[in-house]
C-alpha cells in the first residue's frame, strides 16, 4: 500500500513539472500556479524580468548538477553499489587482529561455516578486502573526494562488550580510507537502540545474532525475506531471494538444498542485505560451588537446573537465592513481540514452549507437549498433544484453544517477532481440548525446532490482552519453572518458583537478575562475590581476565554468535 501511494505522488509531481515547463514562455500562465506563494509573487510583480533569470539562472541548478548522478531521483540512502562498496572496503582480518588479538573469526557469510550447505560468498566476491573496487563503486554513484558519501553508523556502546566502540572506530577508518566516504559514529543505550532500528530510524548499524533454531534458514530469512527482514531493521525485499529461500527451506533433497544455498549465498553477497563481520565466542563465569551452569548450541540458559554445592558461598547469603548478572536489558517480555536473547531467556524460564531442549544440548524433547508431534503424510501439518494439567501460575488452565488464541494474537498484533512464525505457519487449529494442529505453508523439516522458540510459549490472557502488546507486564505468570515477582527496569528482576509447574521443582527457588551498565562492572561484581553468575555479555577481554581469578570459573559457550552490520534498505536519502 505504501508503494502505491508513493507512485501516485511521484506521478502527480512529474505531471506538474511537465506542465510548468510547457507553460514557461507564456508569463501569465506561469504566474497563476505561483500565486499560492506570495513571497515569490512580489519580486515578480515589481520586476517582471526577474522571472526570466530565475528560469535561466544556472546557479540555481548547479547544486543539483554537482550532486552525484541519479541522486536527485534517489528515494533511499543505500543503493546496491554503495552497499557493495562498504562490503569491499571492510577488512575483517584487521578488525579481528587489532581489536580481539586474533581471538574472533572473520565471517564471510551469515551462515556459520560448520553448518550444512555453508559457503563464503563475501570472500569469493570481495576477497579479504578490495579498496580499489570500493572506490570505483562509490565514484560510480557520482561521489568524489570533494563531494563524499556521508552517513551515520550507529552502535550500542556496552551491549556487546567494551570492544564494540573499537570495532566501530576501525570500520570508520577503513571506510574513510577510500577518500570518498565519511562516517559519523553515533551510539545509544540498548533499549532505545532496539526501538530505533525496529522503527526504521537508523540508516546503518551493528547487531549480533544467535540462532532461533539450528538450520541455515534461520541465518538467512530473518534478514533477507520480505516478511521477516523488517523485524530486524533491514527492510529488504527481493522476490528472487524470497523464492530461493522458500525453495531451500522446504526442500527435502540435500543435493537440491546445497545448490539452492549456493545461489542464495551468491545473491546475498551481490545484494548485501546485511554485512557479516566476525564470529565471537560467548562466555559465562560463575563462583565456586555454583553447579548446573550449562549453555548449549541453542543458546539457552536454564535457571531451574542450577544448584549450590556444599562448599558454595552464595552472594545472597542463602542457598535459596541465586544472583545472576547481565549487561542485557529487557526490551519486551511479551512472547508475541519479544525478539532478543535476554527477553527469550526470561520468557522461557517463566514459560514453556511446546518443545524444549535437554539443558546444555541441542536434543529436542517435549516441553508443554506430552510427546513429539505427529506429522501428516504431506508434511504440512504438525499435531501436538498437550500435557494434562497445564496451568498458568495463577491457576488459569491451559488448553489447545490457548495455543490457537496465542497464534491469532501474534498474527494480528504484528510484534517484532511475528515474521519469524508467519513465514512458516498458515493456521492453527484446536482439534480437541488437549490437541493442537499447526498447518504450515510448505514442508519445513525444521518446524520442531521452531516449536521450541519463545513465540510458542503461551502467555496468560489475564496479563496479555488479545488486542495489545505488553512489553513490560506487571506479572509473568507462565507455565514454566518460575514466575516473575518484580521487575525494576535496568536494575533487577526477581523470580520465584512457580507452584503450578508440572516439572520437578527448581533446586534454587529464588532467582535475582541484576542488570549492569557494562561488562567491567559486572566482572568486578563476580570477582568480589556480589553475584554468583556473570552472563551476557561478559566479552572476551573480561572473560580472559576472570580465567585467572581464584574462586571464579569461566566457560566458553559452544554456540555461534555473529556480529554483523545492517543496512536499512528503506532509509530515506534526504532524511
Amino acid at each position: 500500500m505504501r508503494s502505491k501511494s508513493l507512485l501516485s505522488v511521484i506521478f502527480v509531481l512529474l505531471v506538474a513539472s511537465m506542465l510548468l515547463v510547457a507553460c514557461q514562455p507564456a508569463a501569465p500562465a506561469v504566474e497563476e500556479p505561483v500565486a499560492e506563494e506570495p513571497a515569490a509573487e512580489e519580486p515578480a510583480a515589481e520586476e517582471p524580468v526577474a522571472e526570466e533569470p530565475a528560469a535561466e539562472e544556472p546557479a540555481a541548478e548547479e547544486p543539483a548538477a554537482e550532486e552525484p548522478a541519479g541522486v536527485a531521483d534517489r528515494e533511499f540512502l543505500w543503493t546496491a553499489p554503495l552497499r557493495q562498496a562498504v562490503a569491499a572496503a571492510i577488512d575483517r582480518e584487521v578488525i579481528v587482529d587489532r581489536v580481539f588479538e586474533g581471538r574472533n573469526i572473520p565471517a564471510y557469510h551469515m551462515v556459520p561455516s560448520g553448518y550444512p550447505y555453508a559457503t563464503e560468498p563475501f570472500l569469493d566476491m570481495y576477497g579479504t578486502r578490495d579498496l580499489d573496487m570500493a572506490i570505483d563503486l562509490v565514484k560510480g554513484e557520482g561521489y568524489t573526494e570533494e563531494n563524499p558519501f556521508v552517513f551515520d553508523l550507529w552502535y550500542p556502546p556496552e551491549h556487546y562488550g567494551t570492544t564494540t566502540a573499537d570495532v566501530m572506530q576501525v570500520i570508520k577508518e577503513q571506510l574513510e580510507e577510500t577518500g570518498v566516504m565519511v562516517v559519523n559514529l553515533k551510539s545509544m543505550n540498548w533499549a532505545e537502540y532496539v526501538d530505533g532500528f525496529v522503527a526504521g530510524e537508523l540508516p546503518f548499524f551493528m547487531l549480533g545474532w544467535f540462532p532461533d533454531f539450528a538450520d541455515p534458514e534461520n541465518w538467512l530469512s530473518p534478514f533477507a525475506s520480505c516478511l521477516q527482514s523488517p523485524d530486524n531493521g533491514v527492510n529488504y525485499c527481493n522476490e528472487e531471494m524470497d523464492a530461493l529461500l522458500l525453495a531451500a527451506a522446504s526442500s527435502t533433497d540435500p543435493a537440491e538444498r546445497e545448490m539452492l544455498y549456493q545461489q542464495i549465498g551468491d545473491l546475498y553477497a551481490t545484494e548485501v542485505p546485511t554485512l557479516p563481520l566476525f564470529w565471537e565466542p560467548e562466555f559465562v563465569s560463575y563462583r565456586d560451588g555454583v553447579e548446573g551452569v550449562v549453555v548449549g548450541a541453542p543458546f539457552e540458559f536454564n535457571y531451574h537446573v542450577l544448584s549450590f554445592g556444599p562448599d558454595a558461598q552464595p552472594a545472597s547469603g542463602s542457598t535459596d537465592t541465586i544472583i545472576i548478572g547481565t549487561t542485557d536489558e529487557v526490551n519486551s517480555l511479551d512472547s508475541a513481540d519479544a525478539y532478543a536473547t535476554h527477553d527469550w531467556e526470561i520468557i522461557k524460564n517463566t514459560g514453556m514452549a511446546l518443545l524444549s531442549y535437554t539443558p546444555g544440548t541441542s536434543e529436542l524433547v517435549p516441553g508443554a507437549a506430552a510427546a513429539m508431534p505427529e506429522v501428516s503424510e504431506d508434511g504440512l501439518t504438525y499435531t501436538f498433544t498437550l500435557k494434562e494439567g497445564l496451568k498458568f501460575s495463577d491457576g488459569t488452565p491451559v488448553t489447545a484453544q490457548t495455543y490457537v488464541d496465542s497464534w491469532n494474537r501474534l498474527d494480528s498484533l504484528e510484534g517484532q517477532v511475528s515474521g519469524l512464525i508467519q513465514l512458516y505457519v498458515e493456521d492453527v487449529e484446536a482439534v480437541d481440548e488437549l490437541t493442537v494442529a499447526y498447518k504450515l505453508k510448505a514442508t519445513f523439516g525444521f518446524f520442531p525446532a521452531l516449536a521450541a522458540t519463545a513465540p510458542f510459549v503461551v502467555s496468560n490472557p489475564n496479563d496479555f490482552p488479545a488486542d495489545a502488546l505488553v512489553q513490560f507486564p506487571e506479572n509473568l505468570d507462565g507455565i514454566g519453572a518460575y514466575r516473575m515477582v518484580s521487575h525494576e527496569v535496568g536494575q533487577q528482576m526477581v523470580l520465584e518458583a512457580n507452584p503450578e509447574y508440572l516439572g520437578e521443582a527448581p533446586a534454587i527457588p529464588n532467582v535475582i537478575i541484576r542488570y549492569f551498565a557494562d561488562p567491567t562492572t559486572m566482572s568486578n561484581a563476580i570477582e568480589t562475590g556480589e553475584i554468583d553468575v556473570a552472563w551476557r555479555t561478559l566479552g572476551p577481554v573480561e572473560a580472559i581476565r576472570l580465567m585467572d581469578v581464584d574462586g571464579v570459573n569461566t566457560d566458553k559457550v559452544d554456540a555461534p554468535a555473529l556480529r554483523y552490520m545492517v543496512f536499512n534498505h528503506t532509509y530515506p536519502y534526504n532524511k
